[in-house]
């Protein structure tokens, strides 16, 4: 006997974890879970990606962390409480929440296919118009006389079926039929919608702020092969002098040649093998060039002159006030530049090697040039543009999933199904009817129903 029950068991057992994983108490409890994960993530401090990919910021942000928390500091970075959403649990329980509704679906594919394919009972015994929560008894004269009623009332807005045993009629008619498979649709984008969060999250990345002046190039790296160029900004003034509106000129470079060019605006990005580069802000710029005395090109180098040397750089300024330096190699030059709106104009400063005391400086304006020890600056001021750019692998499928949730819940909401059982005798109409949705609007419908077959039966 005690084999016989645990082979019974076994053989029952993945009936009950399917229930079990497609259960609605699961459901609730997953739901809490995640909800609760969330809360956390908003209550504990976050470590960005930007941030987790740079070791110096990643160890100065986990370093302010620790000072804050004090020694609970190693429990919650155990317990992943700084990256919420990458942490092992919180991950599990969006998988775990992700099979409950695929098993919930799966379960209820099932049974609603087999409603809405099956032919509905038209026939019902008497007591069944009783129990109905809508229902109503008129009479007729014959029977042929309440089905015509029922026919022109109800064929307008419903799919009408009728059945005929020994005198009797027997009238079924429904509306949104296939509205119930609109759950389906809701679970489904559900699904839809946590694996677009998941696969940004694990598959994309953003780059908040590239600054690019004019003719400069961004390697888009993150196995991208591709670059992009900046070539130029416009910006549109009102009369009274600000900005309306600025528009930037971006190429796309591949393996050096131009595959692809763009004018991008604000939320009008250009997207390019699924790496989409937002127009942020711009800024001033300006493009320096050297020469000797014989017109032959002098190197510069940008900041310390640990860079790469070149024979013109474009150096970018925060704002007004910000300061950037130029190293001439060959002469063991320093030039310090500030830049100021009024004009604009830009302050230079000469130094040495080893000295801190300038033995020269001036202001420039755009287009002028500065002769210093031999060697003849040009200034060209511009602007330059910061971008953000974005890889975000899921974005497409989120959308989807949103449209399709709201499309989802509207026919759930809107367009409940809705079902009307009558019975004709010689002297007697019986009618009932029961909606999936929205009882007060039926009751009202009903009602309307009613008094429209009083009017066809003649009062």
């Amino acid at each position: 006997m005690t084999e016989a029950r645990s082979g019974s068991d076994k053989v029952h057992l993945p009936r009950r974890l399917w229930r079990f994983l497609g259960s609605i108490r699961l459901a609730v409890v997953l739901l809490s879970a995640v909800a609760l994960g969330a809360l956390l993530g908003t209550l504990f401090p976050q470590l960005t990606p930007n941030t987790a990919a740079d070791p110096a910021a990643s160890a100065r942000w986990l370093a302010a962390a620790q000072e804050k928390y004090g020694f609970l500091f190693g429990l919650y970075r155990t317990l992943g409480l700084f990256d919420v959403y990458h942490s092992p649990w919180f991950v599990a329980l969006i998988a775990a929440l992700v099979l409950n509704t695929v098993v919930c679906t799966i379960d209820r594919l099932r049974v609603l296919w087999r409603a809405v394919t099956a032919r509905p009972r038209i026939e019902q015994v008497v007591s069944f118009y009783e129990r109905l929560p809508n229902c109503a008894s008129l009479g007729v004269t014959s029977v042929e006389q309440g089905e015509k009623a029922l026919r022109r009332v109800l064929g307008r807005y419903y799919r009408v079926l009728v059945e005929r045993r020994s005198g009797t009629i027997y009238l079924f008619a429904e509306r949104n039929r296939l509205a119930r498979l609109a759950t389906l649709v809701t679970h489904t984008s559900l699904v839809l919608l946590v694996l677009g969060f998941l696969w940004s999250g694990w598959g994309g990345w953003r780059e908040r702020a590239v600054a690019l002046g004019p003719g400069q190039v961004y390697d888009v790296g993150h196995g991208q092969s591709f670059a992009v160029r900046s070539d130029g900004l416009e910006i549109e003034r009102y009369p009274s002098g600000q900005p309306s509106d600025y528009r930037a000129h971006l190429a796309v470079l591949e393996n050096g040649t131009e595959v692809m060019h763009k004018t991008v605006r604000v939320n009008d990005p250009l997207t390019y093998r699924g790496i989409s580069f937002y127009l942020y802000s711009y800024g001033p710029a300006a493009q320096v060039r050297a020469t000797d005395a014989e017109g032959r090109t002098v190197p510069l180098q940008i900041g310390s002159g640990q860079g790469n040397v070149s024979d013109e750089v474009t150096l970018n300024f925060a704002g007004e006030g910000d300061g950037q330096e130029i190293v001439v190699p060959s002469r063991d030059l320093t030039l310090r530049l500030v830049f100021y709106y009024q004009e604009p104009s830009l302050f230079v400063q000469a130094t040495r090697h080893g000295e801190a005391k300038p033995f020269g400086a001036g202001s420039i304006r755009a287009g002028e040039s500065l002769k210093i020890e031999g060697v003849t600056f040009e200034f060209a001021l511009d602007r330059y543009i910061v971008l953000q750019v974005v890889h975000d692998p899921g974005f497409k499928l989120v959308i989807l999933a949103g449209f399709l949730v709201m499309g989802g819940l509207i026919v759930s909401l809107y367009f409940p199904h809705k079902r009307l059982w009558a019975r004709v005798t010689a002297d007697e109409l019986r009618l009932a009817g029961r909606t999936e949705r929205d009882a007060v609007g039926f009751e009202k419908e009903f009602a309307g129903l009613v008094e429209k077959l009083k009017k066809s039966l003649g009062g």
